[in-house]
């Protein structure tokens, strides 16, 4: 853009054309406003077709001059609809171009005479407006198609705006997108042109748009990301607020099919969700600051039967962990010691169903918290009781949301309450309905099935993504009759803040634009980030990998050595590639290659190499 503004430093006057320059249309194509002015309700079902053939017969009808909006909506098609509502449509889905604003604000500063020339069918006062709309100053001259009678590509309109001017071809630079019609328009009259990009670029990780809703939602995020600060908040607009949007705007459908329920939101996986409900206008809601964590000790005090134990098993982090490990996950002082057992020895907590030792391990801390040293779990648990007794998660229509796996959180609470409770998650595995009814979860993700396995290689960082940007929830403390969540204290990233920032800013924007009654499907919205997720740009997974994620212990997400680490102690790469929790993450960060390691991991894990969007 300096080079640009050097450029056109050097004239006398400098041109501009309007749409795909100066202004960006919230739609791919032109006739697409009038798609989103049937969707929104404000013109009858049928209007899109009908407005371009009225188009086309009003431009039949005038040839070779240029056709006007009046004269468009004097044909039949339109018979007695005002032109205003596409007058107002067209102002509701515009931005300005911020390099091309740039430019044309450094010329006005210069003193130079700035000139706005386009060939458009809508009246030259419209246009104004829309300028003024995006923050443009007004121009010296406006020449509009509609208003003369002629188009820019046969260069009379060129010519024409040189004749009322009194400017000399040499003495213009013009600046538009379209090659017939800005450059060699242009060139016709003799004045020089410089072609500029024209619609901005698809977002980062965007699929081919397949619908006309698919489409707007592109352009609308392109347009948009031009203003925002840093990448991790242009992700955070682009990619995840979209995602995040549209598994809000389910929910509230859910809800709506049950006016008297209420939506609960478990912390903190869920509060960025919760957030954005919040600004779609969410208003029955509670946010239930529970962890496995922090629910563990109540758990213990319930009659240790087989279905309680593996549900014990299925609250208690899934990976492996030192018997001290485990007793302070539970809930007891850090200086407790589990008789018999050494407090180092590992145990694997991943395994289905437990063997002979894990179920003695689970017993002896059951009873270990009955007795003297179990006198903190104890006091924990009544905690735990009074504070969801608070919550009352009994009352008829609650609806848990959180992101979803095997529905523990939902069992365990059903557990410790009495009674049965409603899931609501973003998606789910294998073991959701192996454990609960289908009556009583649904599954937004995936029509409802099992997540494919690119979503759970990523899932762990979608999480953090979304999390509310503190530490999880230890446990509760009683002051009188009030008792209040124990929150583990974090310092979040900037990164992640700045990521959270992008996707609170799309929710408002998209819900405060003409585009809000667009539904956006969240199959479809899944696919940016899985994308990401499968082939990150190396700053991504620089960033993104050394987020520090907790299950029981904490871990860096994708933290690799620098690869002469790993020559000089190759043992430690295939301990750090295990323990890593976004493993192409990993190994993008480690080779700095962009290669394609979703094939790879694929294979690593026993699939074949993937299709275009997995």
């Amino acid at each position: 853009m300096r080079d640009l503004d050097r450029l056109a430093g050097s004239y006398r006057a400098v041109a501009f054309d309007v749409f795909d320059t100066l202004i960006h249309r919230d739609v791919a194509a032109p006739s697409d406003v009038f798609s989103r002015m049937e969707a929104a309700g404000v013109v009858a079902e049928g209007f899109s077709a009908r407005r371009i053939a009225a188009e086309a017969a009003a431009r039949a009808a005038s040839a070779p001059r240029e056709v006007t909006l009046a004269e468009i909506y004097t044909q039949k098609e339109l018979e007695g609809i005002d032109p205003k509502a596409e007058i107002d449509a067209e102002l509701s889905l515009i931005v300005p171009d911020a390099g091309m604003q740039a430019l044309y604000n450094a010329c006005r500063a210069r003193g130079q005479a700035v000139y706005v020339v386009s060939d458009m069918y809508l009246p030259a006062q419209v246009i104004a407006e829309m300028l003024r709309t995006c923050g443009y100053e007004a121009p010296d001259g406006l020449f509009v198609s509609s208003e003369y009678g002629v188009q820019k590509r046969s260069g009379k309109l060129f010519r024409l705006f040189l004749e009322k001017t009194g400017l000399s071809p040499r003495d213009v630079l013009f600046f538009g997108d379209d090659r017939r019609a800005d450059c060699i328009g242009a060139a016709l009259a003799g004045i020089r042109s410089v072609r500029t990009p024209g619609r901005l670029p698809r977002p980062e990780y965007y699929p081919e748009p397949l619908t006309a809703g698919e489409e707007t939602l592109t352009a609308f995020c392109a347009n948009r990301a031009q203003f925002l600060d840093n990448q991790e908040e242009c992700f955070g607009y682009t990619v995840t607020g979209p995602l995040v949007l549209a598994f809000a705007a389910w929910l509230r459908r859910r809800r709506a099919e049950h006016p008297e329920g209420r939506l609960v939101f478990l912390a903190r996986d869920m509060y960025l969700v919760r957030e954005v409900c919040r600004i779609l206008g969410e208003k029955e809601s509670g946010y239930l600051c529970v962890s496995r964590r922090s629910l563990c000790p109540a758990l213990l005090m319930r009659p240790m039967t087989p279905e309680a134990q593996a549900l014990l098993l299925d609250t208690l982090p899934r990976q492996v962990m030192r018997v001290d490990e485990i007793l302070s996950f539970c809930g007891f002082p850090p200086d407790t010691r589990l008789p018999d057992y050494d407090g180092c020895r590992m145990f694997d907590l991943r395994q289905r169903p437990a063997d002979a030792e894990l179920t003695k391990l689970l017993l002896r801390i059951c009873a270990l918290s009955r007795g003297t040293a179990g006198l903190a779990v104890r006091e924990s648990a009544a905690r735990v009781r009074a504070y969801l007794r608070d919550f009352d998660l009994t009352r008829p229509g609650t609806m848990l949301v959180d992101i979803g796996s095997g529905g523990t959180t939902q069992r365990v609470l059903q557990e410790l309450c009495g009674a049965p409770l409603h899931g609501l998650y973003l998606a789910c595995d294998g073991r959701l309905f192996e454990r609960l009814p289908r009556t009583d979860a649904q599954v937004c993700l995936f029509g409802g099935e099992p997540a494919p396995l690119w979503f759970w290689m990523a899932q762990p960082l979608l999480e953090y993504l979304i999390s509310e940007p503190c530490g999880p929830t230890l446990g509760y403390h009683e002051a009188g009759t009030s008792v209040s969540p124990v929150r583990e204290p974090v310092a979040p990233p900037a990164e992640l803040l700045a990521v959270q920032r992008g996707v609170l800013r799309f929710a408002k924007e998209w819900s405060a634009s003409s585009l809000n009654g667009l539904e956006l499907s969240p199959d479809r919205t899944i696919l940016p980030f899985l994308r990401m997720a499968r082939r990150p740009a190396l700053r991504q997974a620089v960033c993104f990998g050394d987020f520090t994620l907790e299950d029981g212990v904490s871990f860096r997400l994708a933290a690799s050595a620098p690869l002469t680490a790993y020559l000089r102690t190759p043992a430690r790469l295939a301990r750090d590639f295990k323990d890593s929790r976004w493993k192409i993450g990993f190994l993008r960060r480690l080779l700095r290659l962009p290669l394609p390691y979703d094939a790879v991991y694929s294979l690593l894990k026993g699939g074949s190499a993937p299709g275009k969007d997995g």
